[in-house]
């Protein structure tokens, strides 16, 4: 390895650093003050580099490229200061998890707006001539602009300092990233705080898209890529860490350099295992602190209070079974799509039922119960595709695989709490993902599975059973389903189920009380990720065909968002919220081009006006109906119900 090979991957990887960097310091500094994991952070990276092109296209040469590398972080920043005041700051008091789903929903609009305004093809930002050439270095041939992208992020970094480190608002702004609560009562203006804090963090999002726009090309979606790598160098570094954020960028920079020349297989692999790696040694980070987790009995939360309803003790359990008998005479007067639409909606259920044993039975959010649902659909796929095995031994085999995979991961993950769980589940997740997409010998990489068989079922002498044909599968998967579901609706109502309840409200309580609370959270996980990989097995009879695509963390964030939805403290609200999601997807997706925006206007709308779900809130409204109508006894609930 020679001089001028080394110079330039050096160099290489210090750009790829520094355009990490900047999104990742305003991504950790939004997340030390106001404790908020934003999915919409690679959003505002997209729209600065759509600025970028904008600018240079009205005014050319140098000065219009120095001009829009000023104005496109601002501008980004006057779009963040109104996304903070007109939507984050009305759900502040709810969990963290409708704040995730709110910048979720955000990244669907700005992505499916960026293609209307500014069209779906690829742009590429040109470099004023003095930027477009090349110098010679150490004999190594390096591109201008590589060397101010370099020198660039470094003075940023500086400037960060002083103004955190040297100025009056930055020991303000360091003060509520220690302790908010202190410094409320010390009397600092919060919501100003916030507002000046968020729109910070997007002029460094917006700076990082104008600099990596002219390196790289702009489309719309461009920020899902980005927000994942800027996930990885905050929890490597330490979530609401500057420093930490400057040193994680550099590893992985340097990783995904190293993993191009040297492991081109499995180069995008590395950077997961590292996260895992680093999060397992030492949960908070290289340079972060533990985060202090509230027990939900401690928050201002009224949305739980739904859980309790008259409707769960006014219905006879005779009536569970109706909507059952109904679905049985589906097929009688419903065609083909329709039949092959449910079908989605029960795997969709059997997942999101799944996940919210952890979610809302335990308090665990996890990102990564995509790879259960793919271990399972690949472990169905290779066994009916390479083995010749029976339909229903493959399919009997998936949740088991998923479960034993499920039991190594959760070992690990059950030993971190809040938004560390999620982010070593996300982790996990993303290894798996990056396996399966690179292991074309054995998954068929990102080609995945095709033209999976599914033979008749065998019943000994009574015959066979073919599912092959949308009506058979229609019936299969309905009664997997129903059987599945009613078994963790008596997990959910059993012993086992109310200590996770405890657990959720106040894990340090429970814990007092003598319960092992990581062997019950581990056992969750592993039941979750059993369910969630029969889920998968079905969805690979059901679908004929497979791809890695399933386990991206994509995937994974569909059973959280049906879950709100749906109602997080519900039984059947993730099952309703499956209805929801899956409809709107199939439906929004034939009758306009712009469903990302339809979806992510209806998943905003759903997080301000019901926060509770669906289901919460029809619960909510029988509850207050009948308490007027004198139907019910006006139900006592705990504090954390209420307040």
């Amino acid at each position: 390895m020679d001089l001028s090979f080394l110079t330039v991957q050096v160099l290489s990887a210090l750009r790829q650093a520094a355009f990490l960097f900047l999104i990742s310091s305003g991504l950790t500094l939004i997340f030390g003050v106001l404790n908020i994991l934003n999915f919409a952070h690679g959003a505002l990276y997209m729209l600065g580099a759509y600025f970028m092109y904008w600018v240079t296209l009205q005014i050319v040469g140098p000065a219009g490229f120095l001009l829009a590398l000023v104005a496109a972080p601002l501008g980004v920043a006057v779009i963040a200061a109104v996304i903070e005041l007109g939507l984050l700051r009305r759900i502040y008091i709810q969990e963290e998890i409708y704040q995730l789903l709110l910048t979720y929903a955000l990244v669907l609009i700005i992505d499916d707006l960026a293609k209307i305004v500014f069209g779906p093809e690829f742009k590429s930002i040109s470099k004023p001539e003095i930027l477009s050439g090349s110098v010679t270095l150490f004999d190594g041939t390096v591109p201008v602009y590589t060397l101010l992208v370099v020198v660039l992020a470094p003075a940023v970094a500086a400037l960060l300092w002083y103004l955190l480190y040297r100025t009056k608002t930055g020991k303000v702004v360091r003060a509520t990233s220690s302790d908010r609560e202190m410094a409320d009562a010390l009397g600092i203006n919060m919501s100003a705080l916030f507002t000046l804090v968020f729109a910070f963090g997007a002029v460094l999002a917006g700076l990082g898209g104008a600099l990596a726009g002219p390196a790289r090309t702009v489309f719309p979606g461009v920020g899902t890529e980005v927000i994942i790598e800027s996930f990885v160098v905050v929890v490597i570094g330490g979530l609401g860490n500057l420093w930490g954020a400057l040193i994680g960028s550099i590893l992985i920079g340097s990783l995904e350099t190293i993993g191009i020349i040297v492991f081109p297989e499995f180069e995008m692999s590395l950077i997961y295992l590292l996260m895992v790696a680093v999060l397992v040694v030492r949960p908070w980070g290289l340079f972060g602190r533990p985060l202090k987790v509230k027990a939900l009995s401690e928050k201002n939360l009224a949305m739980e209070a739904q859980e309790i309803s008259p409707v769960h003790f006014a219905v006879h359990p005779a009536v569970r079974w109706a909507p059952l008998l109904l679905l049985l005479l589906v097929p009688l007067f419903a065609g083909r799509f329709y039949q092959y639409l449910l079908t989605q909606i029960f795997v969709a259920s059997l997942m999101a039922i799944a996940f919210n044993l952890l979610l809302g039975m335990t308090g665990l959010l996890s990102f990564g119960q995509a790879a259960f649902f793919g271990v399972g659909a690949y472990t169905a796929g290779l066994l009916l595709t390479k083995t010749g095995l029976g339909t229903l031994s493959a399919l009997a085999l998936s949740p088991v695989v998923a479960a034993a995979a499920a039991g190594v991961i959760g070992f690990f993950c059950v030993r971190l709490s809040g938004v560390h769980f999620a982010m070593l589940t996300l982790a996990f997740g993303q290894l798996i993902f990056t396996v399966v997409y690179k292991w074309y010998g054995f998954t068929g990489g990102d080609n995945g599975i095709q033209g999976i068989p599914v033979n008749p079922i065998p019943l000994g002498g009574l015959g066979d059973i073919d599912i092959g044909s949308t009506q058979s599968m229609y019936y299969f998967v309905l009664a997997v389903v129903a059987l599945s579901v009613e078994l963790l609706r008596r997990i959910r109502s059993s012993p086992f189920g109310a200590t996770l309840k405890s657990i959720r409200e106040n894990g340090q309580r429970a814990a007092y009380l003598g319960l092992n609370v990581k062997l019950y959270q581990w056992t969750a996980f592993v039941v979750a990720g059993a369910f969630t990989g029969l889920a998968g097995g079905l969805y690979a009879l059901m679908e004929k065909s497979i791809s890695p695509e399933i386990i991206h963390w994509t995937k994974s964030a569909e059973p959280v968002l049906m879950s709100i939805i749906g109602g997080i403290y519900t039984f059947v609200g993730p099952a309703v919220g499956a209805v929801v999601y899956i409809t709107l997807n199939s439906y929004l997706v034939a009758w306009t081009e712009k469903w990302a925006l339809v979806l992510g206007l209806v998943l905003l709308t759903l997080v301000l006006l019901l926060p509770g779900g669906v289901v919460g809130f029809v619960n909510e409204k029988a509850r207050q109906t009948l308490g007027k109508l004198r139907c019910i006894r006006k139900w006592s609930f705990s504090k954390s119900a209420t307040s």
